[in-house]
Parts: C-alpha cells; structure tokens; sequence
C-alpha cells in the first residue's frame, strides 16, 4: 500500500499545515506530491494522474490551510472505506461543519461529535480516497459548476462526491478525529 499525499495550494501555505504535513508523512509509506496554482479543480485533476502513474492506491488529500493530527492518515486508514474523511470548520460565519448529510438540503450538515457517519458530500480538506475510485469515475474528476438558476456554483470537492454518491461509492466522516482537525484563516486585530 502505497498514499499519495496530495496537496493543491496557491503560492504560500500555512507553518502549521507544513509541520501537520511532516508529522503525517513520517507515519506511512508515501509519495508527497503538490500542484502550486490557481485553479483548484486543473490541481487535483493533475495530482490524481500523478498518483495513478505512481500507483499509489489512496490519495490523502490535505489543504495548505488545514492543521492535523500526525495520526490523521493512520485512523483513515483502519475504515477500510473507499472515501472517508475528517470534517472541519467553515472559516467564516456563521460556523458550521462542511460535511453535507442531504443533498437535497444543503443546510443539514453533521454535528456528530464520535464515531464514522455516512454523509452525501464533505469539503476534501481531510480525505482519503482509494485510488479505484477514480478508475471508475469518468475525467473530469473535479470541476466548478454554475447553477444560473440559484446564482451559485458548486465547488470541485462537491462535484466529486455528487458523482461519488452517483456511482455508489459512499462517503463517511470521522467525527472523532474532526474534533482534532482545525481550519486557519486570517483575521485581522485593532487595538
């Protein structure tokens, strides 16, 4: 078994998800890859060719803005799920989790503090995904969509467990180890 740590960021990430990264990357067998650039959906697509070629057979993928336990990839792992993430906290008001229980309500989100729980969609700034998956799934593997109707687009992670859910591949969350998951963001202090 072989992971793929993947990463797409913009020029800069986080001290805290680097030293994150060096701690997870020491507890597994791995390949560290990172995709710098602006087009997030373009980034993972790249690394998911990357990992493929190196026949890796989970992506772990991390944002750069993201602080994690050195165990993350470890509990992941002992699911035996073919996608199973960590949930984590918007980093804006109001606060909520981004793991989606409905796809047909988007304002349920899961609140569940311990255990693994079967949701329609999660944000992948703490996921792992058996490589098979994306065997199975056609290319595109993650882009933007527009919704004209709503005035809104649905983000590339989104659009990847819609089409997950749509082939059957089932997405779980562990609430245990979110706790532990921490989301940075700026904010600015006045006097």
């Amino acid at each position: 078994m072989k992971i793929a740590i993947c990463v797409a960021a913009r020029d800069l990430v986080h001290a805290g998800f680097a030293l994150s990264l060096a701690k997870i990357a020491k507890t597994i067998d791995c390949e560290l890859l990172l995709n710098l650039g602006t087009v997030i959906p373009q980034q993972r697509n790249q690394l998911i060719k990357e990992a493929l070629e190196k026949q890796c057979s989970h992506i772990l993928w991390l944002d750069s803005d993201m602080h994690l336990p050195e165990n993350t990839a470890l509990q992941l792992l002992k699911h035996d799920k073919e996608i199973v993430a960590a949930s984590y906290s918007t980093r804006m008001p109001p606060y909520q989790s981004v793991a989606f229980t409905d796809s047909n309500d988007l304002s349920l989100r899961l609140n569940e503090s311990t255990g693994l729980h079967k949701v329609w969609a999660v944000g992948m700034g703490c996921m792992l995904v058996n490589t098979k998956v994306y065997e199975y799934l056609d290319w595109p593997w993650h882009q933007y969509i527009e919704h004209k109707e709503s005035q809104s687009i649905m983000g590339e992670d989104i659009y990847f467990c819609k089409n997950a859910n749509d082939a059957g591949f089932d997405i779980y969350i562990d609430a245990t180890l979110s706790k532990n998951v921490a989301h940075y963001g700026t904010k600015s202090f006045k006097l």
